[in-house]
Order: structure tokens, then sequence, then C-alpha cells
């Protein structure tokens, strides 16, 4: 298991607490540590930051600090935790524009919109099935634009 750090530093300065420029870095290792040993490592991480040279500790330096250091190891928490992928819809369905769009421009958006839909799919494993599916997409949307165009002759 990769050793995974939580950074303590200070989050907020005040005219009380040491100077930003005094701050440090302390990293915390979490392998095999219950969250009490985490939270007490965390608090004395914080205690020696806070800490300026006449040994006076900062209450407000002590809480930016741990508050910062528990907001990374929430990150952390959250980072580690199995994601669930949501299902994948198949897409079916893509238009595309055709107004002021010259026949070469409408091949390459049904070219563009087939090769969507066929990335898409979750049946195409192959890059001969993508091809085949990019090939059956293109000619059925030619397809439905040449009805289209028919249909709307017909009417005009």
């Amino acid at each position: 298991m990769k050793k995974i750090a939580i950074l303590a530093a200070v989050a907020a300065v005040s005219a009380v607490a040491v100077p930003a420029s005094a701050a440090q870095l302390i990293r915390i290792s979490l392998v095999d540590k219950s969250t009490a040993q985490i939270d007490a490592e965390i608090r004395a991480a914080a205690q020696a930051v806070c800490t300026d040279r006449k040994a006076v500790v900062s209450d407000e330096c002590v809480t930016g600090a741990i508050g910062a250091a528990n907001r990374q190891l929430a990150a952390i928490a959250k980072a580690r935790a199995t994601k669930t992928v949501a299902p994948r819809q198949d897409l079916t369905v893509v238009r595309v524009s055709l107004k002021g769009k010259s026949a070469d421009q409408i091949d390459a958006d049904i070219k563009l919109a087939a090769q969507t839909v066929c990335k898409a799919t979750n049946g195409v494993s192959s890059m001969a099935d993508y091809r085949a599916c990019v090939g059956y997409a293109v000619r059925s949307a030619k397809a439905q634009l040449q009805a289209a165009t028919v249909a709307s002759r017909q009417d005009a």
C-alpha cells in the first residue's frame, strides 16, 4: 500500500500567530493507523507548526491548521472511495444541421455523427465492427436525408 500523507500547514495566520514565513510542512503517514491516532498526530503537527520561538502556541493557528489537515484527509478519503460508474446509455440519435451547408459539409457532419454514435455503442468491440457501424450509420443517415429531400419536394 502506498504511503499517503496529509500535509498539515497553517491555513490562517493572525497577528497573534506565527508569521506565514515560519510555517512548516509536516507529513503524516496514514498507513495502518486508526482515526484516533491520525487525529492525535494532526493535533501534534498543528501545535508544532503554530508554536513560535517563545514556545507560545496560538489557538487560532492550531484550529486553522487542524481544519486544513482535516479537509485534506477528507479529500484523500473521498478519492479512495470506490466510484460507481453510471450505466452508459446508448447514443442512437445525433441530429445534423443542414442549414447553410454545402453537400461536402453535410457529408462530413454525417460521418462525424456516425463516428460519435459508433464510439458510444457498447457492441462495437473491434476496428472492423467500428468501421462497419460507421458505414451503416452513414448510409442510414444519407437515406434519411434523401427521403426528407424527396418529401419536401413533393410538399412544395
